[in-house]
């Protein structure tokens, strides 16, 4: 594939096991031993699948700000009760705004999208905000963990994050790509997430695992 092709020489080796948190489908790599109970996780886009943040609780307890707008992820966390997690039906942008969320292409699919990379025809409308405001509504000064699964929404907010000056020890990027495979949709979409990845690189961080369209980078000491 294209995208690991272009990344081909970009994983660095660290001195930490990189262990699977969460599903197939949900989880992410990370590196183990750096995580503790003192940290603080902001999870924007946790649809239907919170087996990240579940495996992070019970195996680092961690706490856990989770972030969604869509009605389906609202719903689906409605009944949830953790200690340390705690959802908010916001979602993150380059702006604090309320802007439109296309539907899924699939009435199974969670995956709502401000870019509208499933090419939809109808939308809802969510409130958002910048990683800064959210962090200054809640009083945290440092977050240690940043994972997005944003449907695009990364286009923005990467840039925006690194503009604002905001550094976690880990940010987990998935880099999602259009629906329409050949398209020049999907090319421009493949070109815009190679360069967020060596924005983020110059930012001051190493990428540390691969796994399809997901990124795991690891802020240099």
């Amino acid at each position: 594939m294209l995208w690991h092709w272009l990344l081909r020489n970009d994983v660095a080796p660290v001195d930490y096991s990189i262990v699977r948190y969460g599903s197939d489908y949900g989880g992410w790599n990370l590196p183990s031993e750096l995580i503790t109970s003192d940290w603080l996780v902001y999870d924007f886009g946790v649809g239907e699948d919170i087996s990240f943040d579940i495996a992070l609780l019970e195996q680092r307890r961690c706490t856990i700000q989770a972030f969604d707008p869509t009605p389906k992820a609202i719903a689906f966390v409605e009944n949830v009760s953790l200690p340390g997690f705690h959802f908010h039906p916001l979602g993150v942008w380059n702006e604090d705004t309320t802007i439109k969320f296309w539907h899924p292409r699939g009435a199974a699919d969670d995956s709502y999208s401000a870019l509208n990379l499933h090419s939809a025809s109808e939308y809802i409308e969510g409130e958002v905000k910048t990683i800064r405001s959210l962090a200054k509504d809640l009083g945290h000064e440092q977050i240690d963990l940043i994972k997005m699964d944003i449907e695009g929404a990364e286009q923005l907010v990467i840039p925006n994050l690194i503009a604002d000056g905001i550094r976690p020890t880990l940010l987990c990027v998935e880099y999602d790509q259009s629906y329409e495979v050949v398209s020049l949709l999907s090319l421009r979409t493949l070109m815009t997430s190679f360069r967020l990845h060596r924005a983020v690189l110059k930012a001051g961080y190493r990428l540390i695992d691969k796994s399809g369209w997901n990124a795991t980078y690891l802020l240099s000491s």
